[in-house]
């Protein structure tokens, strides 16, 4: 059986241990940081890879968990699966052995009546991890999900929660915000680092035909929106209850929301387009959502979702299970040349920026 599988690759634009309002980091970047969680997983059960308190989450909010990991000792790339809790959605949902170690948790599909082993009930989220090239790519396939949120979530907690740190002292604020001092003569200042994992999609360079033609088109700018009404006391701005005005466009008697659409003249640069790309895209936006960004063009609206860096790699499986890390890296590394040349060509126009304007 055949799964096609689609990549959709981010940016790492933080990674590592930063001074406030600095932006260059000191230690735990990229490699580091993975190295440490994929050490720290290792022979744990599924159900101590959370790296917080699953009783203290947020309500209505997902827990997160390390379904699987694989280190490639050459290029030293990971493939992270997660394990994204979820009960409610709609499609396949899988439940994983609580009790089993990264790479062993074998899955049941869901049925009201099950009786077997202790199980996390959800779907696995798929990641192939770049360090080299500062670069994270998603992998969706059918039974798969995507949140590049909770993938950042989950990395910043086990790090700043869970991973030892031999050589820095760990402290946490009054608002439990958690700071990194180094132990040792590394930093005899004595300064607090906080952590940050930043990831941002990537869109296609700027060299690209389909970019420059989409600059020489965009008239108007879009952005489409969902705002609060008033609930009680009519408390809204003055250009909210503008609308109220408007013949046809009457206020729901109880509706708490409106979806609204503002389109601007603009004609940005291909720099700007990127920009705005890699800012609002998202890989996980359905079709039905309302809030996007887009450009208007003498042939009509393109989403910015549409210029996303992307690719489609099939796997073979003979039956509908979760995909082991280690295959999901045996068949990414045949055509890995492949898939990371756009990301090197524009990875060497960033730095060939960066010192035509130094």
């Amino acid at each position: 059986m055949i799964i096609p599988a689609h990549l959709n690759f981010f940016s790492i634009e933080e990674c590592g241990l930063y001074k406030r309002d600095s932006s260059v980091s000191k230690g735990l970047e990229t490699n580091e940081t993975f190295q440490l969680i994929y050490e720290w997983v290792q022979g744990k059960p599924l159900e101590d890879t959370i790296p917080w308190d699953p009783s203290n989450s947020r309500s209505g909010s997902s827990n997160c968990y390390c379904h699987d990991i694989y280190k490639c000792e050459d290029t030293e790339d990971f493939v992270l699966v997660l394990w994204k809790s979820d009960a409610n959605s709609a499609g396949s949902i899988w439940g994983a052995q609580a009790s089993a170690t990264p790479g062993n948790a074998k899955v049941v599909e869901y049925t009201n009546g099950y009786k077997g082993k202790k199980v996390i009930w959800g779907r696995p989220c798929y990641y192939w991890i770049i360090p080299k090239l500062r670069s994270i790519a998603s992998i969706k396939v059918e039974h798969s999900v995507c949140d590049s949120q909770m993938l950042q979530d989950w990395v910043s907690k086990c790090i700043t929660n869970r991973v030892k740190h031999p050589n820095k002292k760990r402290t946490e604020t009054d608002t439990g915000q958690v700071r990194f001092s180094f132990a040792d003569s590394l930093d005899i200042s004595g300064a607090k680092y906080a952590f940050r994992f930043d990831v941002r999609l990537r869109s296609l360079n700027t060299s690209s035909a389909e970019l420059h033609g989409l600059a020489n088109r965009v008239t108007h700018i879009v952005r489409r929106d969902t705002i609060r009404l008033q609930v009680g006391t009519d408390d809204r701005d003055g250009w909210l209850k503008f609308f109220d005005g408007i013949p046809y466009l009457p206020t729901k008697p109880m509706a708490k929301t409106r979806q609204i659409e503002v389109r601007a003249e603009a004609k940005p640069t291909v720099l700007e387009i990127k920009s705005i790309i890699e800012k609002f895209s998202k890989d996980e936006r359905k079709r039905s959502d309302w809030n996007n960004i887009g450009f208007e063009t003498d042939t009509g609206t393109v989403w910015v979702d549409r210029y996303r860096l992307h690719e489609t790699v099939n796997f073979s499986q003979n039956k509908l299970t979760v995909i082991p890390a280690s295959e999901i890296h045996a068949q990414l590394s045949k055509i890995r040349e492949k898939l990371l040349l756009v990301i090197q060509q524009d990875e060497n126009l960033k730095v060939a920026a960066k010192e035509s304007i130094g």
